[in-house]
This record gives structure tokens, C-alpha cells and sequence, in this order.
């Protein structure tokens, strides 16, 4: 979930300091101050406080760091338990820069998840009980008898709608190109730009492919080796054959604006299978 809006981080101050000096109360009784930066999040915190506190006496009391969360006291003043420790200092909206540590009482995922549906709705879940009005009663009813229908078909489906629902695919449900997608292209292909890494060196060499736009990764592997051996005049055989081998050696890495082949080995093959060398022995053979 991404953090609130940092405005009014702390009480009388719309902006916090780049550092800021947070007291912390420790559940064996130690109050330790940390000098932390206001973009720090909780996690962090929570490790620099308990590196801290292997300083101050009574620190065989506590439990491992991950036992406990932190807890603190808000603008609304509102006592609120900060479970999310991805969460930023600035974003928490302190009264006073104080933390007590304790250990969560109580189910701790479904803490996590009323604190989200509170975002979600703009109040705490336990206002959001009191409400009586018989609309926003009929609303989760409905809501309710949606999410119950939706979970009967996922799983009346088997494992494939399962599967569908942890990971969605996408991409287009029809086969077909969008009409206005095709009449961008020359007639059905497109031009693909790939670079190809050579190790140890790392260099890259350029290759620019028209395809076709429903070409699969094998075939575009497959035709940017034929390019690289063109050069070489090598027949249909030893092309076939330099195809066969070496199209499975590589895969494809895509990038925001890069589209490059990088070799993948096996780490009990330490031997170079680099392309270059194939082709230097069949330019030997010939």
C-alpha cells in the first residue's frame, strides 16, 4: 500500500527536520533516544534501536527484535499500533517523537488487514461497525453476496481457475491483433532491436530483426543467430545445425527500453559455449 500524504508530520511542525531525535521505551524499562532520519522506515529503526540497546542494562530481558512492533500516539491522539514497518517516520503523523516497543496482542494478520481496509474507506474499521445506516448495511450485504458468488466459481473451477486467480495473466483474451494495433505495423511485422551480451568482456553487438508480431521467443533467438552467421556463408545444414545448438544456450531479457540476449549456463558446465567459438569452428571446417 503506498504511505499517506506526509503533510503535518509532527505535532507543530509541518515538516520534519532531515534528522530527528526519537525516544523510545523498551519493554525492559530503558528509554533510548536514537537520532533517526525522517524518511527512515520502522524496520530500520527497530534495528538501530535494538543495536542501541545492547548498550544499556537488563538487555538479556528482551526477545528477538521481531517479536515485537511499535506503538505510538498520533495527531488524532489516538493510540495506534504500527504493524506495517514499511512505513516511514514522517508518514506515522507522531504527536511527539515517541515510540514504545510491545509485543502485538491479539491476531496480527487481521490487524494488518483492518488497518488496510481503514485506508481504503477513510475510518477505522471499529467507526465503520458503528454505523448503523441501513443504505451502508444494504451496500455490504451486496458487497458480501458479490465476493461470496466470485469465490464459488473461482473455486468450482479446480486448480486452473486457481492458479488464474493467484497469477492473472496478461494478456489478450482473443488471439487476434487489435485492428488499430495491426495498421500500425508493415503488414503484420514489426522491428525488433536486440544485443546481444559477449562474455567475459561484456561487449554488446546489435542486431535490428523484422518479424513477425507473433513471433515466439524461440523463433526470435533462432532468426538473430541465422543474422550473426550470414556473414559466414555457411549452408543449410550448418546453419540448421549452429541453429539446433546454440537456440537453446540463450534467453531473451527484456527492459523498459532495451531488448538484449544474454547467455544462461549451467553451473556445472564451467566450458565456454559462446557462440563466437561455435562459429569459429565451423569457419575452420569449411
Amino acid at each position: 500500500m503506498a504511505p499517506r500524504p506526509s503533510s503535518g508530520e509532527l505535532w507543530g511542525l509541518h515538516l520534519m527536520p532531515p534528522r530527528i531525535l526519537v525516544d523510545c521505551c523498551l519493554p525492559n524499562g530503558m528509554l533510548v533516544s536514537l537520532e533517526c532520519l525522517r524518511e527512515a522506515p520502522l524496520i530500520s529503526v527497530k534495528q538501530q534501536l535494538f543495536t542501541e540497546a545492547r548498550k544499556y542494562p537488563l538487555y538479556h530481558l528482551l526477545q528477538e527484535e521481531s517479536c515485537y512492533i511499535f506503538v505510538g500516539v498520533t495527531q488524532e491522539a489516538e493510540r495506534e499500533e504500527f504493524y506495517d514497518e514499511t512505513r516511514r517516520l514522517c508518514d506515522l503523523r507522531l504527536f511527539h517523537p515517541i515510540l514504545k516497543v510491545i509485543e502485538p496482542l491479539g491476531n496480527r494478520e487481521e490487524k494488518i488487514l483492518n488497518r488496510e481496509i481503514g485506508f481504503a474507506i477513510g475510518m477505522p474499521i471499529c467507526e465503520f461497525e458503528l454505523v448503523k445506516d441501513p443504505e451502508v448495511q444494504d451496500f455490504r450485504r451486496s458487497i458480501l453476496s458479490v465476493c461470496r458468488e466470485a469465490m464459488e466459481e473461482r473455486e468450482g473451477g479446480g486448480a486452473h481457475t486457481q492458479a488464474l486467480y493467484v497469477y492473472p495473466p496478461s494478456v489478450e483474451s482473443s488471439p487476434q491483433l487489435p485492428q488499430h494495433i495491426y495498421c500500425k505495423l508493415d503488414k503484420g511485422r514489426l522491428i525488433v532491436t536486440i544485443w546481444v551480451v559477449v562474455s567475459p568482456s561484456n561487449a554488446k553487438q546489435k542486431y535490428t530483426l523484422k518479424i513477425s508480431h507473433d513471433c515466439l521467443p524461440e523463433q526470435l533467438i533462432a532468426e538473430a543467430i541465422r543474422k550473426k552467421t550470414r556473414s559466414m556463408h555457411l549452408s543449410a545444414q550448418q546453419l540448421r545445425l549452429c541453429v539446433q545448438e546454440y537456440q537453446g544456450q540463450y534467453i531473451l531479457k527484456s527492459a523498459p527500453a532495451l531488448r538484449h540476449i544474454r547467455q544462461r549456463q549451467h553451473p556445472r558446465h564451467r566450458q565456454d559455449l559462446r557462440e563466437d567459438r561455435y562459429l569459429s569452428r565451423r569457419r575452420a571446417s569449411m
